[in-house]
């Protein structure tokens, strides 16, 4: 008995039985659903919109924007099916930034999909179905493409095979039966009032990581998932997937659940989910959705781990071009503090006999001074994380009781810190080419590299307040440099010059109202006298503000109100740790701890800091080291 279909081979149709011509005999005519033979998919294919591969882009977006009825076409030549596109397809090609411009005047075939599927008009309708199913989920919608001895016979939308699968489940449950055993894909009927059906897939209960699911509402098992809010809006889109206004695409583009993040409601266990939703209407008109279900949490992973390597490589692309443009000995110098720092961090969290507030205060003054040196040098990606580090510390010093896996985690950002520093001594030996400027020897190169750093101190931080200041260095002594604590000058200069562009020298337009010069001036001189480094700083700024200043002590009961006029001891109340007067925080100043950091630095040394200022006439810094021999630093 030979059974064949043409396009339109269908007899008769009714809601249980689909019926062929029986070519022996034209009289008889085969129930395929209650025989024993499967419908094949030739009968579900209609004709579909076709383009010649040489045909214009530009004319066939033109065409589709003008006919909604065209969502998808199949590119033919000489019969034969090479191509195939969706509406969507087309959409996103021509969208992008540069898309219109690079394709629309280019043939067709330039941009056509070759991964289609496309199969015999005599494939039974199941293995179609099973074909179907298998395809990535982007592409799980599209129709399917039908030829007819190798040349193109038109198209099966999906909707048209689901609708199929749904009589062929009414009737023997086979569709169903197939994908429990074979699919890797939690796949359920859904009511109009999101109920489970039976017959689920078995894979569904395993997925979910929940039994039973037959008569359960499908949105309450999201719950643990999704918001209120959010749950409100799943709800929405299931009402337009049921009602069946609109097409497949446009029901992929907003479906909310493309990516879902499902928490199990029984065990909290975590997943990644992708759904997909088509409208089926079985007999007398009763509309249920058909929900897919993958897997794709190990996908996702991937996506992820990948994600972090790249911004990885990105950051550290970032990092070398940042590096690149440092003087490799004023780089080498800053390295050689940072690991100061670092063991000053590590002596500090082993140290049992100061307190865990004691500590947070001597990991802070670390911390800020490497991300002082890190800013001030232009290395941008490493000072930002170093500021969240600083940032993290605050919030512990303001906390009563600080946990002690709060201070573990804190000691792991910091080695991941420390770690990331050791690396840029691999950086160092690959920018040795990179040596402009450092034809210094011995106390030449020292005084070199400590000038440099408080140069582009002063250029970093007047470009980034949008002030105009020069830098002006007086007598330095060579054997002021040799001698005295190098790195803790630096370090208390790097801090004063700080403070006095964010906090002294004035905008242009201020300094220019109060008859100023628009550039302000910050002078430095190191000198040897009397057996000691004096040092001198001084800025032509707005000064000290006493009151604001009092008040400001005031508030922190950092002095009595008798003393908000007592200049000397206001001069003293500006180096307490977290005082600050500046409004808001930023990179530069507003912490409160610069200049909690210079007092301390120079009293470790043996030293001694003066203050002068006068309300619009700038500030006078006077530092007073004791010589030593340095300890090779």
């Amino acid at each position: 008995m030979q059974v064949v279909v043409d396009n339109m081979g269908v007899t008769e149709q009714t809601h249980s039985s689909i019926y062929y011509k029986n070519l022996d005999d034209p009289n008889e005519k085969i129930d395929i659903i209650r025989g024993s033979v499967y419908p094949i998919i030739g009968h579900l294919s209609k004709p579909g919109y076709c383009y010649d591969p040489y045909d214009i882009t530009e004319d066939i977006y033109e065409e589709m924007r003008m006919n909604p009825a065209i969502t998808e076409f199949t590119v033919v030549e000489n019969n034969k099916v090479i191509g195939f596109m969706t509406k969507t397809d087309l959409n996103e090609t021509l969208g992008g930034r540069y898309g219109f411009t690079l394709h629309a005047k280019n043939p067709i075939r330039e941009i056509m999909k070759i991964d289609f599927l496309k199969v015999n008009c005599i494939m039974p309708v199941d293995e179609v179905s099973k074909l179907a199913m298998q395809r990535p989920f982007e592409r799980l919608y599209n129709p399917i493409v039908v030829e007819q001895d190798g040349k193109y016979s038109g198209i099966v939308t999906v909707k048209d095979l689901l609708e199929t699968g749904m009589r062929l489940a009414l009737a023997e449950r086979d569709e169903i039966a197939v994908m429990k055993d074979s699919l890797k894909i939690g796949i359920f009927f859904m009511d109009r009032n999101y109920i489970i059906q039976d017959h689920y897939s078995r894979y569904l209960e395993e997925i979910m990581m929940e039994k039973n699911l037959f008569g359960k509402n499908f949105p309450e098992l999201l719950s643990s998932s999704v918001s209120s809010k959010e749950l409100d809006t799943i709800r929405d889109y299931f009402e337009m997937v049921f009602s069946g206004s609109f097409d497949q695409d446009t029901l992929n583009d907003i479906n909310p659940l493309n990516e879902l993040h499902y928490v199990s409601v029984k065990t909290g266990e975590r997943k990644v989910f992708q759904c997909g939703f088509s409208s089926i209407e079985k007999n007398h008109g009763e509309v249920y959705t058909l929900v897919s279900i993958y897997d794709i949490t190990a996908k996702h992973e991937l996506q992820r781990l990948l994600l972090e390597e790249e911004n990885r490589r990105q950051e550290e692309m970032k990092s070398v071009f940042e590096l690149i443009q440092v003087d490799p000995q004023v780089f080498k110098d800053f390295l050689d503090d940072a690991e100061y720092e670092f063991d000053k961090i590590n002596e500090t969290l082993k140290n049992d006999a100061i307190t865990v507030h004691e500590a947070l205060v001597e990991i802070y003054q670390s911390v800020h001074a490497i991300k002082s040196n890190a800013v001030i040098l232009g290395l941008n990606t490493f000072g930002d994380k170093v500021h969240n580090i600083e940032s993290k510390l605050k919030k512990l010093r303001e906390q009563e009781d600080v946990p002690f896996d709060n201070m573990l985690s804190l000691a792991m950002d910091i080695e991941k810190l420390s770690r990331e520093k050791d690396g840029f001594k691999t950086t160092i030996e690959k920018l040795n080419s990179y040596k402009a400027n450092t034809n210094y020897d011995g106390l030449n190169q020292k005084k070199y590299i400590l000038t440099e750093s408080l140069a582009k101190t002063v250029k970093k931080v007047s470009l980034d307040m949008g002030k105009k200041v020069k830098f002006k260095i007086g007598k330095i002594d060579d054997e002021a440099i040799e001698r005295g604590p190098r790195r803790i000058i630096k370090e208390v200069l790097m801090q004063l010059i700080r403070n006095s562009v964010a906090h002294g020298i004035e905008l242009p337009q201020e300094r220019i109202a109060n008859n100023k010069n628009e550039t302000g001036h910050i002078r430095l001189s190191i000198k040897l006298h009397d057996g000691n480094i004096h040092v001198r700083l001084e800025d032509d700024g707005r000064g000290l503000d006493y009151k604001k200043i009092a008040r400001k002590a005031i508030d922190l009961n950092l002095i009595k109100k008798e003393d908000e006029k007592n200049k000397d001891v206001l001069l003293k109340t500006i180096f307490s740790p977290g005082f600050s007067t500046a409004e808001t925080e930023g990179v530069h100043a507003g912490r409160g701890i610069g200049l909690s950091l210079v007092r301390d630095r120079i009293r470790n040394s043996k030293g001694s800091i003066k203050v002068k200022s006068e309300k619009g006439n700038g500030t006078i810094f006077k530092i007073l080291f004791p010589i030593h021999k340095r300890d090779g630093k």
